[in-house]
């Protein structure tokens, strides 16, 4: 079972120009791409100041499903790091629950490596504990059947997460040069905020219509009945 790790201590520091040169690369690779008919063609490994950026995002120097230290492996649908040991029981799972590769020896594309500076150990595991499937939750007896922390990834909560990730990795991509998760977070939570202000005024204004039409149909049927 893992202990709980201090946030302090599960992450590596951001140098002030590490963000500029990674996204100098996702630049990069974005120009690769758009010359290659797809994605893959050529082999496209994980940008060296991608990589340092990803370790400094909060768990990342842990597995996010065991707790081992230094993982070389990700889950691209969850944009999590993984040992060795759990990303072969992420395999196990089928791609359409969990997308694997290795960090240094597979090929990556620009949307993988936002998903994965999008995404985040500390962050999964955050939304995995509001819904009662943390690593120490998940790994009890049930009605005599042992739950194990991989069965999380086929519940409806994980469906959300990689769903809403995906989504969300999608703005990210279409808002231009990557300006970091802070940045993203803000975006996000602005459009949020213009989006209920924009309801409730919405809904006011209907309001305002249902009333005047009331009024309007209540003075009507008064001038008919004052003439008949």
């Amino acid at each position: 079972m893992c202990q709980h790790i201090p946030e302090n201590k599960t992450r590596i520091p951001m140098t002030p120009d590490l963000l500029t040169k990674a996204a100098r690369e996702l630049e990069t690779m974005i120009q690769h791409e758009r010359n290659q008919e797809y994605a893959y063609k050529d082999h496209t490994p994980f940008p060296p100041a991608c990589q340092r950026l990803l370790k400094t995002i909060p768990g990342n120097i842990f597995c996010a499903d065991c707790g081992a230290t230094n993982p070389q492996w990700a889950t691209i649908t969850y944009g999590a790091l993984l040992c060795l040991n759990c990303s072969g029981r992420h395999r196990s799972l089928g791609v359409q629950l969990s997308v694997v590769r290795s960090i240094h020896m597979d090929s990556w594309s620009h949307k993988d490596v936002l998903a994965m500076l999008e995404g985040g150990n500390t962050q999964l595991n955050q939304f995995f504990d509001r819904h009662d499937l943390s690593m120490s939750s998940t790994t009890r007896n049930t009605h005599d059947k042992e739950i194990k922390v991989v069965d999380r990834y086929e519940t409806n909560a994980a469906k959300f997460y990689r769903k809403n990730l995906s989504l969300h990795v999608t703005h990210v991509k279409e808002s231009g040069i990557y300006k970091g998760r802070d940045w993203s977070r803000r975006r996000t939570k602005g459009k949020k905020e213009r989006y209920s202000v924009r309801h409730k005024s919405e809904g006011r204004r209907k309001t305002l219509i249902c009333e005047r039409t009331i009024r309007n149909s209540t003075e009507t049927r008064l001038s008919n009945a004052l003439l008949a």
